[in-house]
């Protein structure tokens, strides 16, 4: 009897092998899987997302540091690599019994890991001070006025001052410890972007003499508004068909419009003024109180309430797009403050273009794609 029941698992002993053959299979099939095409869409997006936070948590520190006081740092990507690791094993077993059935076991098992690496170098040297410490040309005022953004949004952060308007330019450094002069340039900046709304103004370059000149031109059908009446007058101008926009060694006026631009490192400290502070340290004296003239304090939020404020919290902030851990509290943006939101994007993209002037080093990523 035992030896017909031996003979017959013998006979059909390779009656699991089709099994085991298509499981064989389709573990093969899943490690190519992983270490293919899925795996470089996983991980691409996943390092996209991580570098863009970074970044983003990188600039708002560096403003909060700029209002204490104490010097930015940046850092820039240059190289993105990964590797993959994948490992298996398979053991299987029969065993035959003195008793009809036989039992066979197989076990399966894989391990997969993703070893992702950043490369930082810090931005520094003298070709980099150049950049941050330089004006912001002005055909790069005009590419940013073109692509979109409101007029009033690019003009307040980017320019200090339009014939003789001045837009807080001593919040262009560390925070200055009295009130800034901004209400008449605030005023016509937004009167700038009505018209524009309408469509009757256009920030342009004119061919003159083989030249590129960028010049401000409103709509004749604007003529009668009064948005171009107070624009007119605020900036001192006279009605003509378009105004030259000049720097900053050229006399406003007529149909010349004087535009001093702020540098780089001028929009940050701008910028940094908007960061909420504890009131305990203001009293301190660890920041900057900025006064008016009658000995009161002046608060930043006419200036940037509605452009850009960073919060603070001493909690991690719920509902935050972005937040940061500085001298033991939370520094953060609201998911909610749309106009915060969208000032920083134009913050990072002014910096990308004024920051990467000249020869850098583009972002190298390098994923392996399996065969």
């Amino acid at each position: 009897m035992t030896g017909r029941r031996f003979a017959f698992a013998w006979k059909n002993w390779w009656r699991p092998f089709p099994r085991l053959g298509l499981i064989l299979i389709l573990v093969g099939l899943t490690a190519c899987g992983l270490r293919s095409g899925p795996a470089l869409r996983q991980s691409s997006l996943g390092f996209n997302r991580a570098l863009q936070h970074a970044l983003s948590e990188q600039m708002i520190l560096n403003l909060v540091r700029l209002r204490y006081g104490e010097p930015p740092v940046f850092l820039e990507v240059t190289s993105i690599s990964t590797q993959y690791g994948f490992s298996g094993d398979l053991a299987g077993g029969v065993k035959i019994n003195e008793v009809y059935p036989d039992s066979y076991s197989l076990n399966l098992g894989f391990s997969y890991a993703v070893k992702p690496t950043f490369t930082f170098v810090p931005l520094q040297g003298e070709e980099f001070a150049k950049r941050l410490l330089s004006p912001i040309p002005i055909e790069h005022l005009i590419l940013l006025l073109n692509s979109g953004w409101r007029a009033d949004r690019v003009l307040r952060l980017c320019v200090q001052a339009l014939n003789g308007l001045n837009n807080a330019p001593t919040a262009s450094g560390p925070t200055p410890s009295e009130a800034p002069e901004f209400q008449e340039f605030l005023r016509i900046s937004r009167t700038l972007e009505k018209l524009r709304r309408k469509g009757y103004l256009r920030f342009m370059f004119l061919e003159e003499g083989g030249r590129a000149l960028p010049v401000m031109k409103i709509s004749p059908e604007a003529r009668p508004l009064p948005e171009t009446r107070e624009v007119l007058k605020g900036l001192g101008l006279v009605w003509a068909p378009y105004y030259r926009l000049l720097g900053p060694e050229a006399e406003g006026g007529g149909d010349l419009i004087r535009v001093e631009t702020r540098s780089l490192i001028g929009v940050l400290f701008y910028l940094s003024q908007g960061v909420e502070v504890p009131e305990e340290d203001l009293e301190s004296g660890r920041v900057t109180a900025t006064r008016l003239p009658d000995g009161s304090l002046f608060s930043w939020e006419e200036l940037l309430g509605d452009l850009f404020r960073i919060r603070t919290a001493s909690d991690w902030p719920s509902g935050a797009v972005l937040a940061v851990r500085y001298r033991g509290r939370w520094f953060y943006i609201p998911d909610t403050d749309r106009d915060t939101k969208a000032t920083f994007i134009l913050l990072q993209q002014l910096f990308a273009l004024e920051a990467s002037k000249g020869k850098v080093l583009s972002p190298l990523l390098t994923l392996p794609v399996g065969q």
